[in-house]
């Protein structure tokens, strides 16, 4: 019987993923830790079939980590859990070797399928996840006329605004605050050197910047 390997800095989290594992009966091992460190010490070199790697609360989100984890691993798939304001980083976590990304506030159905198409030999990236690479890659295509480039929030910004949400409801979807939204306007109307939200939104067209 193999093992799942279970990084996981908070202990109620980790217990909650467990129970889940337990409930939808994978019979793997499941080996919980606050580190690599500990993680190491735990398994040895012994590989696990899938990390899940809730990289949420690490310094720099996790980048370093990652790349340590996928040194120490490097036979074992990996699934990040991760935040919104990880947006940034999902094409550095895939360069790194990540088989899997989803959103911590998943439903347990996802999770379950994303542990078990990884333990398959399979990758599993959900829906939103791709969403913001490909919107990303895009525009990229399309700035080579622009000075400075848009980051993954900004375009998620221009999404939501192209759907006609205001400030707060962007704001709600995006679990940010109003002012930040408008702190986030602010810097893609002068990157893009526009002054209005239909212009943003005339922009997000041409460039086929959509969810």
């Amino acid at each position: 019987m193999g093992k799942i390997a279970l990084l996981e800095k908070f202990t109620l989290y980790g217990k909650g993923i467990k129970a889940i594992l337990h409930n939808a009966q994978i019979n793997n091992d499941i080996v919980q830790a606050k580190s690599i460190e500990e993680l190491t010490i735990k398994l040895g070199d012994e590989d696990p079939d899938v990390v899940v790697f809730d990289i949420c609360h690490c310094e720099n989100l996790g980048i370093k980590a990652l790349r340590k984890l996928r040194k120490n691993y490097s036979k074992s798939p990996v699934l990040l859990l991760v935040s919104q304001d990880c947006s940034e980083y999902f094409e550095a976590y895939i360069r790194s070797g990540v088989k899997g990304i989803i959103f911590d506030n998943a439903d347990e159905k996802k999770l379950i399928k994303a542990i078990l198409k990884l333990m398959n030999g399979e990758e599993f990236f959900s829906k939103k996840v791709w969403v913001i690479i490909r919107t990303t890659i895009r525009v990229r295509k399309n700035e080579k006329q622009n000075d400075q480039v848009l980051t993954n929030r900004e375009l998620e910004i221009i999404v939501q605004f192209s759907k006609g949400r205001t400030y707060k409801e962007i704001a709600a979807y995006l679990n940010i605050s109003p002012r930040t939204v408008e702190a986030h306007k602010r810097n893609i109307l002068e990157k893009l050197n526009i002054k209005s939200t239909a212009e943003m939104i005339r922009y997000a067209f041409q460039h086929h910047i959509s969810a």
